[in-house]
């Protein structure tokens, strides 16, 4: 299993030390580093992308994720192609509806058919040809390489769209494994509507673990908020309505993902547990294997700021070493 994390560019973290970062993170064995595009809450995902093309030499770099809304497609196209030739080659892009970002300057996130309109764009342009774009079309001057397009994904239609277009699938949502194989289930759905193969789309089960569940807690209460607008609850988590409910009310997007936040004291530790992974190593291998058996093909393991050598050495020495 290839080790993929995601992270953000803290505020009161230098880009120099973020540089030296994933340097690290690389030499420790991570293979995929996923770079948060929160322009409100976090430091420029492109300068950032940038940067760890010049400080790694074999690590895939992606958007984890960008969207639609906040960057014109073409504006994201060239950029993307830039970090493309820096890496020589290694470049992703993950794209979604929109969430912080997007919410953060009072718009709203794209639309599934909004979604899909980008995602053709952008997997047109960014193989080399021509792409349309409300009614224009639009090539890039420069392509080093083709660039990997995966889906941010959660609800069936998404789900979906992403079995029939992307190459990949970032699975978000509760890390329950009912709910994680009716995901799998709507992107197979989605992949046999456009005659694909299983193998043609990396799904990827976004995961964050901590031996604490105070170091969860952030991250439960961003998903208790993007689960509050699905029209029903997954399998389960109906006793925790109100908390969820509140988790979305209280949420502020200045401080998005970060373990200093307020609004986490909305989630409860049950709360926290159902959505996240949190425990002694020997269950978090445990809560792993199961979900990885619902059909995921790999996970992203959020790594929150503070003690993030801490955290990568917890799950690489105390949970993937039981996997």
């Amino acid at each position: 299993m290839e080790l993929a994390v995601s992270l953000g560019i803290s505020p009161r973290q230098s880009l120099t030390a973020f540089a030296e970062q994933v340097a690290e993170l690389e030499a420790e064995g991570v293979a995929r580093v996923w770079l948060i595009d929160s322009q409100l809450a976090m430091k420029d995902v492109y300068a950032g992308l940038a940067l760890a093309a010049l400080h790694t030499r074999r690590a895939w770099l992606g958007t984890g994720v960008t969207n639609a809304v906040t960057r014109h497609p073409t504006v994201t196209a060239s950029s993307i192609a830039a970090i493309s030739e820096l890496s020589g080659g290694r470049a992703v892009l993950g794209v979604g509806a929109g969430d912080s970002a997007v919410y953060g300057i009072g718009a709203r996130p794209s639309k599934v058919d909004e979604v899909e309109a980008a995602l053709r764009f952008w997997r047109a342009v960014l193989k080399g040809g021509e792409g349309e774009w409300e009614g224009r079309s639009y090539r890039l001057p420069h392509l080093a390489a083709p660039v990997p397009i995966y889906l941010a994904v959660s609800q069936p239609r998404m789900c979906a769209l992403a079995g029939r277009l992307a190459d990949g699938a970032i699975v978000m949502g509760p890390s329950t494994p009912a709910f994680v194989r009716r995901q799998v289930g709507w992107i197979e759905q989605g992949i046999e509507e456009a005659g694909r193969r299983r193998q043609d789309v990396d799904v990827c089960l976004l995961t964050t673990l901590s031996e604490r569940v105070a170091d969860v807690r952030s991250w439960a209460s961003t998903e208790a908020r993007l689960i509050a607008d699905f029209k029903e609850l997954p399998q389960g988590l109906e006793p925790f309505a109100e908390e969820i409910r509140r988790a979305k009310e209280e949420y502020d997007f200045s401080q998005h993902l970060s373990v200093h936040a307020g609004h986490q004291g909305a989630v409860s530790d049950e709360l926290a547990r159902a959505l996240a992974v949190a425990g002694p190593p020997e269950e978090c291998a445990a809560r792993l294997r199961e979900l990885e058996a619902q059909g995921a093909d790999g996970f992203i393991f959020p790594l929150l700021g503070g003690g993030r050598r801490e955290r990568l050495r917890f799950l690489k020495e105390g949970v993937l070493a039981r996997l």
